[in-house]
């Protein structure tokens, strides 16, 4: 499976609760009724993961990642991730997509989306 399929997989999944990307051969496997916010919330990681792909390699990441959860609880992680998002307007798009990186990175530490918003709600924000 490429960087690409994987990335996607796991998009699918955690956005739309798609298990799988793989064809299946059965109807009610492959074909699945999604709401139009699953839809353009996975639309929007992909588009984000476009320049997240090309800013750095997984070592780095990965070793990013490690730092973040050993230095930093799970609250503080979402909360910053909170503060980052929705993706900021500078008028610069790189920088943009940098921060929308990090944001989605901080996101991934916890498991994803959903557990950095289920954070969020638990400390009243």
């Amino acid at each position: 499976m490429t960087t690409i399929d994987s990335t996607l997989a796991r998009i699918a999944k955690e956005h739309m609760q798609i298990e799988t990307l793989e064809t299946r051969k059965h109807d009610a496997l492959d074909f699945h009724t999604v709401a139009v916010w699953e839809a353009k919330s996975a639309l929007q990681a992909a588009y984000d993961a476009g320049p997240a792909e090309a800013l750095g390699d997984t070592d780095a990441k990965a070793a990013l990642i490690d730092a973040l959860r050993e230095n930093l609880s799970p609250e503080a992680v979402a909360t910053i991730a909170y503060r980052l998002t929705p993706t900021p307007k500078s008028g610069h798009r790189e920088l943009d997509a940098e921060v929308t990186w990090f944001a989605t990175l901080l996101a991934e530490t916890l498991g994803g989306w959903s557990q950095q918003e289920r954070i969020v709600k638990e400390l009243g924000f």
